[in-house]
């Protein structure tokens, strides 16, 4: 019994309620609404329109304010991009001109070492060809010998292997002769006494004269 109680006088005050919060609501409304007049919504728009209008000239200001920002950024930045650039350049024609003379004085000195290497290498060759003349037997042959082959071409040493009758090969300082060798005529002996050569006359030696120093004499 006392829920249903409960519910019969919540739906009696049910709509009392309602009213009150009705009336309520229109109160705040109507306050409102006396609130809400033209001028007001003028005053609130203008308001409005004057804090866009700050917004925009600050954001104008900022705007032109960077744009200064960056263009005097960009003039030093092309300031010193042109004081680099020139410097550089300059930097780079000086290593370009102390690159040059020094390959100008490696390629003078390789073309000093070429010569003297090949003048060594000349002096070598004719120092190498003289040791080669003094040591050829053909040198002994420009002095007035012969060099003696048999028919195998080999070099003949001593008379006594030669038989009669054998070929052999003469070689000259000129040329080569051939010969046959002969048994019947023995070689001509070789004098016992050769002639001594005349003695050169000794001129009797003269004496050389002697300067005697001159002393200074006696200082006491």
């Amino acid at each position: 019994a006392i829920p249903r109680q409960r519910a019969d006088a919540a739906t009696a005050a049910l709509p009392r309620g309602l009213r009150a919060n009705t009336h309520a609501h229109f109160r705040r409304f109507a306050g409102t609404s006396a609130r809400l007049t033209l001028r007001v919504l003028r005053g609130q728009v203008a308001q409005a329109n004057h804090r866009l209008t700050v917004s925009g000239e600050r954001l104008s200001h900022c705007a032109r304010s960077l744009l200064r920002q960056r263009r005097d950024r960009y003039l030093g930045l092309a300031v010193r991009l042109k004081a680099s650039k020139l410097s550089n350049a300059q930097a780079q024609r000086q290593i370009i001109a102390r690159e040059a003379e020094r390959t100008q004085r490696l390629a003078e000195r390789a073309r000093r070492a070429l010569a003297t290497a090949m003048q060594r290498l000349e002096a070598r060759v004719a120092h190498s060809g003289q040791l080669l003349g003094a040591l050829s037997y053909r040198g002994v042959l420009a002095r007035g010998f012969a060099l003696v082959r048999d028919e195998q071409g080999h070099a003949v040493h001593m008379a006594a292997s030669v038989g009669p009758g054998a070929r052999l090969d003469l070689e000259f300082s000129d040329g080569r002769v051939a010969a046959t060798a002969d048994a019947d005529r023995p070689a001509a002996p070789a004098p016992e006494n050769p002639p001594k050569p005349a003695a050169r006359e000794t001129k009797p030696a003269v004496p050389k004269r002697v300067v005697k120093p001159v002393g200074q004499g006696s200082l006491f």
